[in-house]
C-alpha cells in the first residue's frame, strides 16, 4: 500500500469546512516570507470539487516540481470536498437494482424504435431497434444505443419524436409494475405519484430529445430514471453541500484559508506591485477561481490595477455562475487558457463503470446541478459552445466573448499545436496531471499566458 502523502506547509493548505485544518495560518505566513525571498511570481492550484485529502496532496505532489521549475512558487489547496465516491456508490447501488435494468431496457428500445421510425430512410436502424432479444447488462444496452445516436446526430432535416397519452400512461405503469416482474418486494424502486404530468420520464426523454438537450440514447435514459428515483435529489445536495466549502473559505475569520490568503497577497502587491500571479483550476476548482477572484476584487481598492492570470482544466463551473461575476474579469484578470476535452472525449469513456458512460461533467451537468432539461451548461464542456441549441441564452455567449476562441484548447489537439497549447487528456480525472496538459501549464507559468 503507498505511503499517505503528508502535506508540506510551505505549499499546501489544508481545509476543513474553508478552515485550516491540518497546516495552519501560521504556516501560510512563513510560506509568504519564503514566497518573498525566492520568487517573484506565485502560483495557485485548487483541485476538483469531489477530490479527498489523500487525492488532493498526491496530485499537489505531482504537480509541484514542475510548477516549482518554471521559477514560480506554487500553493495548493486542499479543501476536503471528496464526494465523488458517494456519487459512484450512489449511481452503482441503483443500476443493480434488476427492475432498474429492466425499465432501462425497455426505455432504451422504445426510444430506438422512435428513432428508427422518424429515420424512416433507414430500414437496417428499423431491423435492429425490433430485434427481441433483451440486455443482460447496462454495458450491452448502451452498445445497442450506439448506432441510433449516430443516426439521430447525422440527421439532416427537424425531426421530432413523439408519442400518445397512452403510450405516456403505459410507460408509467411499465414503470411501476417493474418490482413485480422481478419478485422484488416493497419499498418500490418508481412511485407511481413521482412519475405523473411533465414528471413521467419518458415525456421528459422525448421533450429532451425534441429540444436539443439529450445526453445521447442510452445516457439520457438513465439520467432520467435515475432522476425518476430521486437520485439527483442527492447528488444535487452533495455538489450544493461541495460549494459551500467554497464560499466559507472566504468568511470574515481568521482561520478562513481563501481570506488569510488574500489578505497576504495583497499585502505583498502593495510592497511589490509587480508580483505575478496565476491562479488554476481543475472541475470544480474552477468556481474556486471565480470566487477567489469576487473575493480579491472586493478586496482591492477600485483604483487598483492588480491582475492575476488564471487557466481552468476541465471546467464544472456553469456558465450562469460565470456569468454572474463576469464584471470582475476585466478589472482583475490579464490573461485566461482554457483547457478541456472535445466532446467525443467527454462522451467516450465511463466514468462510473458499467453505469454511466459518460464524463464527470456530464453527471454534473445531468444530475448534479438544478436545471429543468437535465442539461445544466458547464464551461468546460465543449458542447454548450458549439450547438445551436444553447447560442441564444446571454450567458453562454458573453462568456464564451470573455474568454475567445484563441484562449481556448480543445483536447485532444493536434500535434502541431503551439507549445502552451497541446493537450492529450481523454479522462477528467487527473486532467491536468496528463502530460501534455501539465507541460503546456508549466510553459504558459514560464512564458507567459
Amino acid at each position: 500500500m503507498p505511503a499517505k502523502p503528508s502535506p508540506d506547509p510551505r505549499h499546501d493548505i489544508l481545509l476543513q469546512e474553508g478552515m485550516f485544518h491540518g497546516t495552519t495560518a501560521g504556516d501560510l505566513t512563513a510560506a509568504f516570507q519564503d514566497l518573498e525571498q525566492h520568487s517573484s511570481h506565485l502560483c495557485v492550484f485548487f483541485h476538483g470539487g469531489l477530490v479527498d485529502e489523500d487525492s488532493g496532496l498526491t496530485s499537489a505532489h505531482h504537480l509541484a516540481d514542475g510548477y516549482t521549475g518554471t521559477g514560480t512558487y506554487p500553493f495548493f489547496f486542499i479543501w476536503r470536498s471528496g464526494l465523488l465516491d458517494t456519487i459512484r456508490a450512489l449511481l452503482r447501488k441503483h443500476s443493480r437494482n434488476p427492475a432498474f435494468l429492466l425499465a432501462a431496457d425497455y426505455a432504451v428500445r422504445l426510444l430506438a424504435d422512435k428513432i428508427a421510425s422518424a429515420l424512416d430512410q433507414d430500414a437496417l436502424l428499423k431491423v435492429r431497434a425490433r430485434r427481441k432479444p433483451r440486455a443482460r447488462t447496462l454495458e450491452a444496452l448502451a452498445a445497442f444505443a450506439e448506432p441510433f445516436d449516430k443516426a439521430w446526430a447525422a440527421r439532416t432535416a427537424l425531426v421530432q419524436l413523439g408519442c400518445s397519452s397512452s403510450e405516456l400512461d403505459f410507460f408509467v405503469r411499465f414503470l411501476t409494475h417493474a418490482d413485480k416482474r422481478r419478485g422484488k418486494r416493497p419499498p418500490p424502486t418508481f412511485v407511481p405519484e413521482k412519475l405523473q404530468g411533465a414528471r413521467n420520464p419518458l415525456s421528459r426523454i422525448l421533450h429532451r430529445f425534441n429540444s436539443g438537450h439529450d445526453h445521447g440514447l442510452y445516457t439520457t435514459v438513465v439520467e432520467e430514471l435515475f432522476i425518476a428515483i430521486g437520485v439527483n435529489d442527492l447528488a444535487g445536495k452533495i455538489w450544493s453541500e461541495m460549494k459551500v466549502l467554497i464560499d466559507d473559505s472566504f468568511k470574515n475569520d481568521p482561520q478562513a484559508g481563501g481570506t488569510v490568503f488574500i489578505d497576504h497577497l495583497c499585502d505583498l502587491w502593495n510592497r511589490k506591485p509587480d508580483f505575478r500571479v496565476t491562479l488554476i483550476g481543475h472541475s470544480a476548482g474552477t468556481i474556486y477561481v471565480q470566487r477567489f477572484l469576487e473575493a480579491l476584487d472586493a478586496r482591492l481598492p477600485s483604483s487598483s490595477r492588480a491582475k492575476v492570470e488564471v487557466a481552468f482544466c476541465a471546467g464544472a463551473m456553469t456558465f450562469e455562475r460565470m456569468y454572474q461575476g463576469l464584471a470582475v474579469w476585466p478589472r482583475r484578470v490579464a490573461q485566461l487558457r482554457v483547457f478541456a476535452m472535445d466532446d467525443f472525449r467527454e462522451g467516450n469513456y465511463w466514468e462510473v463503470k458499467l453505469v454511466y458512460d459518460k464524463s464527470l461533467l456530464y453527471i454534473v451537468s445531468g444530475l448534479c446541478e438544478v436545471d429543468p432539461d437535465a442539461d445544466k451548461p458547464l464551461v468546460g464542456m465543449q458542447r454548450y459552445w458549439t450547438r445551436d441549441t444553447y447560442q441564444k441564452e446571454r450567458a453562454i455567449q458573453e462568456v464564451i466573448e470573455t474568454i475567445t476562441s484563441p484562449r481556448s484548447v480543445w483536447s485532444l489537439t493536434a500535434a502541431k499545436a503551439p507549445p502552451g497549447y497541446r493537450s492529450k487528456a481523454t479522462r477528467h480525472g487527473g486532467f491536468p496531471e496528463e502530460t501534455q496538459t501539465n507541460l503546456s501549464i508549466c510553459y504558459a507559468l514560464q512564458n507567459g499566458f
